[in-house]
This record gives structure tokens, sequence and C-alpha cells, in this order.
């Protein structure tokens, strides 16, 4: 039993990595945050941009890098599945190994602002800190099971991210899945109200925002485009403008037409195009003008 766990512990951390380019990406992203510094060589300022599948296939890695060039240079940490305890905790380690950009920026959609949920596995092994389990598991609500996964996870690359290598490997088996995308609509609760919204979200942009000054970088949360009209982007925006919080929305809920997602929540091609292109502007007008 022994030889047996080991043997998948090796293979996980040596082996997956080699024929899964997209946890090779993670990794080789999760690098580069932790090496960033104020300034990069070109002397212009570092900005870091994590979040979830919203900042994954809605942004233009290269696209957005030309625009804002030579103001900024950005690197980026998108990890999909996660929400705001997954960036707070997830930022807290990055800033404990090292990380020191001049800017923070967390990609998340209203709805992800206001989740209580972490993203099990992948969370535990590759954002949290192990001494902040017990946070954790109060800000998460976690039974005495899950805390106990969330500790074995941090140890163990293959208990950590079981579930991605076995999705993995679904879609090695049936490579068409990705096809049924646009057949599938995720079904979600109704928002509640914005007002309801506003009381949860400015707190925790007061928590990063303090986090991020805490360790010298500005912090500026994004909100991508969504179909949802019950969304309260707007009225976060201007409740976090009082407080001298940065909250982009380049794009205001419902502006983008319908042809522009792929799912009705994420961006196909097009539409992720066309948030770059108002994204870069956007950056620059709010961030070195200010």
């Amino acid at each position: 039993m022994l030889a047996y766990v080991c043997s998948l512990e090796i293979v996980t951390r040596m082996a997956f990595p080699r024929i899964n380019h997209v946890w090779r990406t993670l990794q080789a992203d999760q690098l580069t945050a932790v090496s960033l510094r104020p300034s990069a060589p070109s002397k212009s300022a570092t900005m870091l941009m994590v979040g979830n599948s919203y900042l994954e296939v809605g942004v233009n890695r290269d696209n957005l890098q030309h625009e804002i060039t030579p103001t900024f240079s950005i690197a980026y940490l998108p990890i999909s599945g996660t929400s705001y305890l997954d960036w707070y905790f997830g930022l807290r380690r990055l800033f404990a190994e090292g990380s020191r950009p001049a800017i923070v920026g967390v990609c998340l959609s209203t709805r992800d602002l206001i989740s209580d949920a972490t993203y099990g596995g992948p969370f535990a092994h590759t954002l949290m800190l192990r001494s902040d389990l017990l946070q954790v598991r109060k800000e998460s609500h976690l039974d005495n099971t899950m805390t106990s996964d969330y500790f074995f996870d941090s140890l163990s690359s293959w208990m950590g991210h079981r579930a991605e290598i076995h999705n993995w490997l679904l879609r090695k088996s049936a490579p068409k899945v990705d096809d049924l995308v646009p057949y599938l609509r995720p079904q979600k609760q109704p928002l509640p109200p914005s007002d309801v919204i506003v009381a949860k979200a400015l707190p925790r942009l007061r928590i990063l925002n303090e986090l991020a000054q805490q360790h010298g970088a500005r912090f500026f949360l994004l909100i991508p485009p969504t179909m949802d009209v019950q969304d309260a982007s707007k009225e976060i925006q201007h409740a976090a403008a009082k407080e001298g919080i940065l909250v982009l929305l380049p794009f205001q809920h419902a502006e983008l037409p319908e042809s522009a997602f792929l799912d009705g929540a994420h961006l196909n091609p097009q539409g992720a195009a066309l948030f770059t292109e108002k994204l870069g502007p956007t950056l620059l007008q709010s961030l070195y003008q200010n």
C-alpha cells in the first residue's frame, strides 16, 4: 500500500505536468507570480492578475500586454473554479512566498465575490497556507471531514489534484466533449437583492485592498461581462469608489450581446477579443492616471 501511494505521488508530481499542458502552464504561472518584484527589467510596473475561468478564457494575454506596454508588465494566474476565499487565502500564500507586484488585480464575477465556497483539493494544495487551515474552516464552513481532507490535500499532490486528474482522463476518453459546452448552460440560483450583495461584497473588497497595501501593492477588482440583468456590479463599483477601492467594469451587465458568450456565462473568442480591447485602455486610464 505504501509503495502504491508513493507511486501515485511521484507520478503526479513528475509525470503528469509533462503530459498535461494546462497543469504545466499553471505551474509556470505560479513561478512567475512568486518571482514578481515592483518593477520589471524593462522598468515598467508589474501587475499580477489572478482569477478563475472568466480571466482564463475572457482575456487574451498577448493582446492585453500589447495594449498596456510599456507602462505595465502583466503576469497571470487563472485557476478555474476559484472564488473570493480561494484568492484571499491564495494571495496570502503568494505574498508569503515572496511575490511583490506593484499592482494586484482579482478577476471575479459578482457571484464569485459573495461566494463562501473554496475549490476543494486544488485550492488546499496550491493556494492555501497550511497555517491558515483553521481560518479556512471557519470562513468556508467546513465540517471535520472536509477539514482533514484539506490538511492531507495540502501535503500531497496526488490528494490535492486527484479530481483534476480524473477530469483530464475523462476529457482524453471523450475528446469531443467540449463540443457540448454551448448546449449545457449552467443553471444558477438568482442573485440576492443588490443591497444584500453590496453589504457582503464591500467588506471583502476592504480586506483584499488592505492585504495588498500591507505588501506594497495597489489593488483592483475586475468584474467580467455578464448577461445577468440582476447583477449588482455597478452598485459594487459605486460603493467601493466611496472608500477609494478601484473596481473596473469595462462592460456594464447585459451590454455585450448573447453572441459574445460561449455558454451564457463565459466569453467566446470573439467576446474575449472585445473585452480585451476595452480592458487595456480601462487599465491605463484607471491606474496610470491616478
